[in-house]
């Protein structure tokens, strides 16, 4: 059996200082929403992946399973990019911390040719989680790497699909927003939403439109400067 994490994470972000400063006014109404809501539908949790010097985006999943009054399922990297001898490291180490916590490893971004296959079994085990779990709630961040001075990026190809994919059973997004700003550590939860398409023509289009989508609903979390191309709409 997984590991609770969100007990961990709760321990974890005591420790930070200055405290973090949590806008968790959609947050806490989720599970009256939930209560409400059919038993076979969950919540995608999206957020930005935000990292800058003293903090680490690894402490994105941790924040939020400590706010969050559920239990969430997180599609994780399989390890890091770029970081010489630790890069190994972390291909061996967040593969396992992902099995302890019941969560998801998923291979880098930028995609690798090489991870293909990979990408599409971890695909198909979120896929899987979510068919098979009452009321799931997956975490992920769409971006799936850091951007510069944590800047909103572009998704990469496919991001998209798999989000349209996973909302045939977690139906109600939850966009939340993380910065730092003057060393401390900001959370920003949105509202509650349905994913609503236009009358969309090929996957590649629905692609986009519901990359822009996601993002644009979390760039309205966070401060102008941040949100890149994703003006407000």
């Amino acid at each position: 059996m997984p590991i609770p994490f969100r007990p961990i994470a709760q321990l974890l972000t005591r420790t930070l200082r200055p405290t973090p400063h949590v806008n968790r006014t959609y947050a806490q109404t989720l599970p009256a929403i939930l209560n409400q809501a059919d038993p076979r539908q969950g919540v995608l949790v999206t957020v930005n992946h935000y990292s800058s010097p003293g903090f680490q985006a690894m402490w994105i999943a941790t924040l939020i399973s400590a706010i969050l009054p559920l239990d969430i399922h997180w599609v994780m990297t399989a390890g890091w990019t770029n970081s010489g001898w630790l890069s190994g490291l972390t291909h061996w180490l967040f593969p396992h911390l992902a099995g302890l916590f019941g969560f998801t490893p998923m291979p880098a971004m930028p995609p690798d040719p090489a991870d293909i296959e990979k990408r599409a079994i971890a695909v198909r085990a979120v896929l899987k989680y979510a068919r098979e779990t009452p009321l799931p709630i997956i975490g992920l961040s769409p971006e799936g790497a850091d951007t510069r001075d944590g800047i909103l990026g572009p998704l990469p190809p496919g991001v998209g699909r798999f989000i349209y994919l996973l909302t045939q059973y977690c139906p109600l997004i939850l966009p939340v927003g993380i910065w730092t700003e003057d060393g401390r550590v900001n959370l920003n939860c949105g509202a509650l939403y349905p994913l609503e398409l236009p009358n969309v023509q090929s996957a590649a289009e629905r692609d986009r439109i519901v990359g822009q989508i996601i993002m644009h609903h979390i760039a309205q979390l966070l401060p102008e400067h941040l949100r890149g191309n994703y003006i407000k709409t």
